[in-house]
This record gives C-alpha cells, sequence and structure tokens, in this order.
C-alpha cells in the first residue's frame, strides 16, 4: 500500500501484507508481535515495532521487509522446547 506523507509517497505494509510475505495468516503475525511484549516469550527478541499505527491498524515502512523477514528466520522451528516428557520404556506394559 502507498500513503502519501507532505510532498513523498511511503510504501507501507500492513498485517495482511507481512502475513502473505511469510506465508502465515493475519493472526498469526498479530498473535507474534502480542508475544513480544514484556515478559512474554518473544521478549528477548521482539517482532519489528510498526512504524505508524493508522486507526488502530500497524503498518512497516516497505523498506523493513528484510527486518521482518530475518525475524521470521530467526524463529526456534517448531518442537523447540521439548514439549510432553516421554515415559521410560522400562514402565512401557506388554500385553
Amino acid at each position: 500500500r502507498s500513503m502519501v506523507g507532505g510532498d513523498v509517497e511511503q510504501q507501507y505494509l500492513t498485517t495482511a501484507d507481512v502475513a502473505r510475505e511469510l506465508g502465515v495468516g493475519p493472526a498469526t503475525v498479530s498473535q507474534w508481535r502480542s508475544l513480544s511484549k514484556a515478559g512474554r516469550r518473544y521478549a528477548a527478541r521482539p517482532f519489528p515495532v510498526p512504524d505508524q499505527m493508522i486507526g488502530h491498524m500497524p503498518v512497516w515502512a516497505a523498506t523493513r521487509l528484510s527486518e521482518i523477514l530475518e525475524w521470521a528466520a530467526g524463529r526456534p522451528g517448531r518442537g523447540v522446547g521439548g514439549g510432553r516428557p516421554r515415559k521410560p520404556e522400562s514402565l512401557d506394559v506388554e500385553a
């Protein structure tokens, strides 16, 4: 999307644009932003802060797309964190 501010036209990305670039839904991008607040999962390496809020809609300068893609590439993959511990094999019961 492009928006005019003064004499300069600036290209912005909406949450939907960012989601499309990352191959996820807009709700996922919103969740990542929420989890980036202090004390939450991504607080140590937060999702890039929007450049502006237009009404209630966050937007990022299109020139920051590489920063957003880099953030997403650095996220831990599926299964990181261990999950539920497996029960020891010695407790398995044969029937």
